[in-house]
């Protein structure tokens, strides 16, 4: 199956004690075409030393001051390629094969 590339960006705050399980969430899909962006707004709490232990498995990632949530997103959709496009909250998470399943359906429509 030719899968469609899925970007998701995770904008986040001082928001530490969640961005691990987020990240997790995303990367042990198991999905093969897949671009994680994280727009950190230059939190103090940890959240970018946690940022920096996926570095590599990440297309991006930056820790800078930003105006909110909205404008990380918007920062992050910046810097996505993918057919699919979307943000996850960072202390929400995805539940295991939704990307699969997501695939299945926009090729399917």
């Amino acid at each position: 199956m030719n899968l469609p590339r899925i970007s998701i960006v995770i904008p986040s705050y001082n928001q530490g004690r969640y961005l691990g399980a987020a990240i997790e969430s995303i990367l042990s899909q198991g999905y093969s075409d897949l671009e994680l962006v994280i727009i950190d707004g230059g939190s103090t709490d940890g959240s970018k030393e946690i940022t920096q232990q996926y570095a590599p498995q990440l297309t991006y990632w930056v820790s800078e001051p930003d105006k909110g949530q909205s404008d990380a997103i918007n920062k992050g959709f910046q810097k996505c390629t993918g057919d699919i496009i979307t943000f996850l909250s960072s202390d929400d998470f995805y539940l295991p094969s939704v990307f699969f399943y997501v695939a299945e359906q926009w090729q399917a429509h």
